[in-house]
């Protein structure tokens, strides 16, 4: 196998890096990375296929020979929000700062490395819409199996994958005068004693090995109340909800049921995905789990995906991927969005060896 500098390395996991987060694809804009994205590939000795969805951004799919092992990430980022500059891939000590830098463009990047450093026949899907619906990953076609989602995991091996239910709830309350409030309803605290019920939800405390501490749930909006000397007669707040595996979601969505219900106020089910967890022994996994102990000299830590990917929906069409890749998912979202290259090239040195491995 031959050795590569380790500034050769990151020298060109910069650069591709440059171009992908100055380009700026926030979901419906993918398609502006594709002629980049495409050359590269074709480069790497790849086949490329613009696999199109109606009214929705289209997924670029590479095939270079007949490999039925699957990369999978995708191109789409979050909006910039108050990211103070998120389209200019800035340089600080080791950390690499701007849109997309963990999720996803740095894998993109060290996936990109590693194939331009290898021969292996494999396939490369980059989805649209991940960030959103997820169509891309939902309308993919590829013939694979077994595969590598790339998403920020810290390089820990992401065997399971939490589901979620995200809801809208609506409170109704009693407008009157702010300076008599006892004798109106306040609808914004009568959503706060929802949302404090719904923590407490039982669902919430089972626990699994790659979720420990167990479900969670994130108060993600809250709109409510007209004026400061009106009582709040109207309240509504969005949650995600995490589902750790060995959780029935139909069992899940009863109890928010009856804790919305019981307090008066109005759900609404925006997006029921269930928990995944695949098989330990797949050959993806042993020949990943080796190369990573080759590299780095230790064995990976096992773990659970908290975060949505688009490993639910290729596990729905039968292809069982492991959730891998650098950087910690808490940074992805942040209005400082940054990432080692340090693990970038980890990251590239991995999928080197694996991809060597899987050639065997």
């Amino acid at each position: 196998m031959r050795e590569i500098k380790n500034q050769d390395l990151r020298k060109r996991i910069v650069k591709i890096l440059q171009k992908l987060v100055e380009t700026p694809t926030p979901t419906g804009n993918e398609e502006r990375l594709h002629g980049f994205l495409s050359s590269l590939l074709k480069r790497a000795g790849f086949q490329i296929e613009i696999q199109r969805i109606p009214d929705y951004p289209s997924n670029l799919v590479g095939k270079r020979g007949k490999g039925k092992l699957l990369f999978c990430t995708h191109i789409d980022t979050y909006p910039p929000f108050n990211h103070p500059d998120p389209y200019r891939l800035t340089v600080d000590g080791e950390n690499l700062i701007g849109r997309g830098v963990i999720d996803a463009k740095g894998q993109i990047a060290s996936l990109l490395v590693a194939l331009e450093n290898t021969e292996t026949p494999c396939q490369v899907a980059l989805t649209s819409g991940e960030e959103e619906e997820a169509l891309g990953s939902k309308f993919l076609k590829v013939d694979a199996r077994e595969g590598i989602v790339l998403e920020p995991t810290d390089l820990s091996f992401a065997l399971s994958q939490a589901g979620a239910i995200e809801i809208q709830i609506n409170v109704e309350g009693k407008a009157v005068h702010g300076s008599v409030p006892s004798k109106g309803e306040n609808a914004i605290l009568k959503a706060f004693r929802i949302y404090r019920k719904l923590e407490k939800m039982p669902f919430l405390k089972q626990t699994h090995p790659h979720f420990p501490h167990g479900g969670w749930i994130n108060l993600g909006k809250i709109e409510g109340g007209k004026d400061i000397m009106v009582t709040p007669f109207s309240c509504n707040f969005q949650v995600d909800i995490g589902i750790i595996p060995g959780i029935d979601i139909d069992n899940a969505v009863q109890q928010i049921k009856n804790v919305v219900f019981n307090e008066g106020g109005k759900v609404n089910f925006r997006d029921i995905s269930p928990p995944i967890e695949i098989n330990p022994d797949l050959k993806v996994i042993n020949l990943l789990r080796e190369s990573f102990e080759k590299v780095l000299g230790r064995q990976p830590k096992i773990k659970g995906m908290p975060s949505w990917t688009d490993a639910e929906n290729l596990f729905q069409k039968g292809i069982h991927c492991v959730v891998f890749g650098a950087g910690k998912l808490f940074h992805a979202h942040s209005n400082y969005e940054f990432i080692p290259l340090k693990q970038l090239e980890i990251l590239s040195r991995i999928l080197i060896y694996f991809l060597n491995l899987w050639r065997r």
